[in-house]
């Protein structure tokens, strides 16, 4: 299990392959609690579209999951990645049931997109959009969920419509329960369909640098703000340059 910064072999590997997974950093006691926050919620039953397949509304709320927010296997990342004045633009889950169809496959280093980048300055990543994602059961070889082009953050032509599910450039993730996986959102990724005999469950946190915003909106109500850390509240700052204050831990 990996804790605090990226080591070097994590840097060169994130910066290689734009994505990175950190193993068994949640224990089965904390992966029970997730999943019992998830089923307290009492979200509708997953279907064949990807808006059935997404749950929200968890953050300040659900304890558990919000923590997962600014944990310390994920917070010097994304700081490292988004800047100190990281900030969370969007949380969700996924639940999938056994044969259901994922996201296609999307996103690419080209054509440039102001809010999805990748780059490297001056000996640091510089990233727009991070996605964390937390897998909360077994995503063993075969079973589908995360996929992506390793690589394909720093492409410098746009993916043809032949990269696709299948494609032998797409690599699948296999993940255990427990781990983290960070991705930069300029990497070509997507979601191929769940055939594992169960339902799948992740929960997703996007982080990006303080000064921009892909989701509309903030990532917590006002309401729901107060119940957070003061870390996680920093985390939830509304995109700006003035007055925005660094995330500290």
């Amino acid at each position: 299990m990996s804790l605090g910064p990226l080591t070097p072999e994590e840097r060169y590997s994130f910066d290689l392959q734009g994505y990175l997974v950190r193993r068994s950093v949640l224990s089965t006691a904390a992966i029970d609690m997730l999943h019992a926050e998830i089923d307290a919620e009492g979200y509708p039953p997953p279907a064949e579209t990807i808006a059935s397949q997404r749950f929200t509304g968890f953050v300040g709320r659900a304890r558990s999951l919000t923590n997962l927010m600014d944990h310390e296997a994920v917070l010097p990342v994304v700081k490292e990645l988004n800047g100190d004045y990281v900030r969370l633009d969007h949380a969700y889950g996924i639940h999938m049931n056994p044969g259901t169809s994922g996201l296609w496959i999307h996103g690419g280093a080209q054509p440039f997109d102001p809010a999805q980048y990748y780059g490297v300055h001056q000996g640091r990543i510089h990233c727009g959009l991070i996605g964390v994602h937390w897998a909360l059961v077994d995503h063993p070889a075969g079973s589908g969920g995360f996929c992506c082009v390793p690589g394909s953050h720093k492409g410098a032509f746009s993916r043809p419509d032949t990269i696709d599910y299948g494609h032998p450039l797409v690599h699948e993730v296999e993940l255990n329960a427990g781990d983290v996986v960070f991705f930069t959102e300029a990497i070509t990724h997507g979601t191929l369909p769940w055939t594992a005999p169960y339902v799948r469950r992740s929960v997703f946190f996007k982080y990006s640098p303080g000064n921009s915003a892909y989701n509309l909106g903030n990532a917590v109500g006002r309401d729901l703000f107060l119940n957070l850390s003061p870390t996680q509240q920093q985390l939830c700052q509304l995109p700006s340059v003035a007055g925005h204050v660094p995330v500290e831990g």
